[in-house]
């Protein structure tokens, strides 16, 4: 499946996708279906132990060096790329704005900061000189006050900067880090890439593991509960479309599509999507993994650098506590596993923790056989193999 170049705008971090948005209609708790879920202990994955080369470390300061050039002030006049440090006071009919005086503003030319024209009046100014610019705003501009409308602005220019290749030493270390001598840095960017190899190496069994585990499932599906979520998935695309100035035909037509191949995509994503779903939910309820916490709700939001009633704020209560929710089953799934990789990459400490009193409940229920409800959309599902 392509992956699309324009994505849905809802979402938490890169690693993790929430099932809604702020805002939007909460359809966490509508009723996919159900499924028969293949074994899930002792899933075979191959995933090696990561390893950080020197040349990766190296290239990771190369790459740094560009990013953090020295800025070294310069008796010139001005040009593209420089840095300037500026005062700047905008008026409209002999008026001030508001929002349009300011001191020590640092600019970088050519970065388009600022409106058009702005950036350009300065190029060739020298430190202590003043420009007038006479400008207009656009027309399009979020304060509708000043939408075309033209103005004008006096400009000092404090001094002038220009950017200079850095070398690593002890000075770029202490100046661009918290570290004080260049070893110190080599081994700290080590660190970190390490630790984001590892994070990368969890994830890769966390999500190989379901992927079998829904593979080998056999799945049976409320047309009603798809269809809700398609909806909504639509409906999201759609207004994301609206965003950029576009239709969703032309969403479609940019991600080499038709519409009608579009709508199908995202069909095809949400009963994938739903098979996840409903395979973490079942295995959650067998190993007793299903009562999310505030402490775990506020331990995930940590991991992903926020805090609870932030996520909660943005994205409801029902919706963070599925992320949780997936969050502790993955964790399970992965630390279950057998890696047959010959140096097989190991979880981080953070692990999944089932109380005994949920491990007996578990067995108990394994011995028993229950005939869950059906609901009216269960009545009318459609059954297929996962694959």
């Amino acid at each position: 499946m392509r992956k699309l170049k324009l994505l849905c705008l809802c979402g938490l971090t890169a690693a993790v996708l929430m099932t809604g948005c702020a805002g939007s209609t909460d359809t966490t708790n509508v009723n996919l279906g159900s499924a028969t879920v293949s074994e899930y202990r002792g899933v075979k994955v191959n995933v090696a132990a990561p390893e950080v080369t020197d040349d990766e470390v190296d290239q990771k300061i190369q790459t740094n060096l560009k990013q953090n050039p020295n800025e070294v002030e310069v008796d010139r006049a001005a040009k593209d790329g420089d840095i300037v440090n500026i005062d700047y006071k905008g008026t409209k009919d002999g008026e001030a704005f508001d929002g349009g005086t300011a001191e020590g503003t640092v600019l970088t030319l050519g970065s388009k900061t600022m409106i058009d024209g702005f950036e350009d009046g300065l190029i060739g100014a020298k430190k202590g000189e003043t420009k007038t610019l006479n400008l207009t705003f656009p027309e399009d501009y979020k304060e509708e006050s000043l939408a075309g409308q033209a103005v004008v602005f006096e400009v000092t220019v404090n001094s002038v900067k220009e950017k200079q290749d850095a070398v690593l030493d002890d000075a770029f270390v202490q100046r661009t880090s918290s570290y004080q001598t260049v070893d110190e840095y080599k081994e700290g960017i080590r660190a970190d890439l390490l630790t984001q190899k590892q994070k990368t190496a969890e994830q890769e069994m966390e999500q190989d593991v379901l992927q079998n585990v829904v593979d080998n499932s056999d799945f049976k599906f409320s047309r009603n509960g798809i269809s809700v979520r398609y909806n909504q998935m639509l409906k999201q695309y759609t207004n994301q479309a609206k965003m950029y100035g576009m239709t969703l035909s032309q969403m479609a037509q940019a991600n080499g599509m038709d519409e009608a191949g579009f709508k199908e995509y995202i069909y095809s994503s949400v009963k994938e999507a739903a098979k996840k779903e409903i395979v973490v939910k079942d295995i959650a309820a067998k190993e007793g993994l299903d009562n999310i916490t505030d402490e775990d709700m506020e331990a995930f939001a940590q991991a992903n650098g926020a805090t609870k009633d932030t996520l909660v704020s943005l994205y409801g209560e029902d919706t963070v506590k599925e992320q949780v929710l997936q969050d502790k089953v993955l964790r399970f799934l992965a630390s279950n596993a057998d890696n047959e990789a010959e140096n097989p990459a190991k979880l981080s400490e953070r692990e999944v923790a089932v109380t005994e009193t949920e491990t007996a409940a578990e067995e108990t229920s394994e011995n028993e056989t229950t005939e869950s409800e059906t609901t009216e959309a269960e009545t009318t599902a459609e059954t297929t193999k996962a694959n």
